[in-house]
């Protein structure tokens, strides 16, 4: 995927990124190669961006673990849980909580307002107004990039599939206790795996991102549940009120020049 994999905007409000992601965004760009990604692997990816692009209006709910190598060598292991709401073009909503994390995300089209209830605090940016738009002005302008968030773009494909090199099945697999297409793919500083339901809904169920760009190799693995493509959301659910126990700060831009924090693999 373009940054890594899919890197529900939740980077800094979903999911620490992985050391060492900054780097890679700034290294030179190698020259173009045609991907060798069998069709056995092309065709469910496919079919998954397709089904999520055509809907307007989805939620799911997500379980994340992610690895953490300390300067030691330790690696540690964190998990999280997100709820996610989109209604495209205009509305995002994310609340991520667990190990080290109590935040909330919500995007109504024209600012973008995000919510660090462990801290106590929270910041409102103006935004564009489409999904698509705001994902990438974060990105530029504030270095938050969000994992997951490819599923999230309008033409899913055209993100996920951006700097893979190579692309292969490797069976029929369970994920989510459903039989699921496994992908594997490789890019330049990771190697990333999806499982992708055989089904008339071809939903991703799980992806599992390795990061080869940090010293062991440490791991970020999602896996996803309580998909519903038509849901019924609550009017007031885009419309965030913060609470008198929260203090408003303002989120600094990016230092010109500056890579963005949780950048990304290619």
């Amino acid at each position: 995927m373009r940054r890594i994999l899919w890197t529900a905007v939740l980077c800094a409000w979903l999911a620490a990124v992985p050391a060492g992601r900054a780097a890679a965004q700034s290294a030179p760009a190698e020259p173009a190669k045609t991907p060798d990604i069998t069709a056995e692997a092309k065709a469910p990816v496919e079919a998954m961006c397709a089904y999520l692009a055509g809907k307007k209006t989805f939620t799911f709910s997500v379980e994340i673990n992610e690895e953490q190598v300390y300067p030691s060598g330790q690696t540690v292991q964190l998990t999280r849980f997100a709820d996610v709401a989109v209604k495209r073009p205009d509305k995002l909503y994310s609340r991520v909580t667990g190990d080290e994390r109590d935040r909330e995300m919500v995007y109504d089209g024209k600012t973008v307002t995000m919510a660090d209830y462990d801290r106590g605090v929270y910041a409102v940016v103006d935004a564009p107004p489409t999904i698509d738009a705001t994902i990438e002005m974060l990105a530029d302008k504030y270095g938050i990039v969000a994992p997951l968030s490819d599923l999230l773009y309008a033409d899913p494909c055209k993100e996920i599939l951006a700097n893979v090199r190579t692309g292969d099945c490797v069976g029929v697999h369970t994920a989510g206790g459903l039989a699921c297409d496994h992908l594997a793919f490789t890019q330049k500083n990771a190697d990333w795996q999806l499982w992708v339901e055989k089904d008339k809904t071809p939903l991703p169920r799980k992806v599992v991102i390795t990061d080869k760009n940090v010293m062991g190799w440490p791991q970020y693995a999602a896996v996803f549940s309580d998909w519903n493509m038509a849901p019924k959301l609550p009017a007031d659910l885009f419309a965030f009120k913060p609470g008198k126990d929260l203090r408003r700060i303002e989120l600094k831009p990016l230092a010109e020049g500056q890579a963005a924090q949780g950048g990304g693999h290619e």
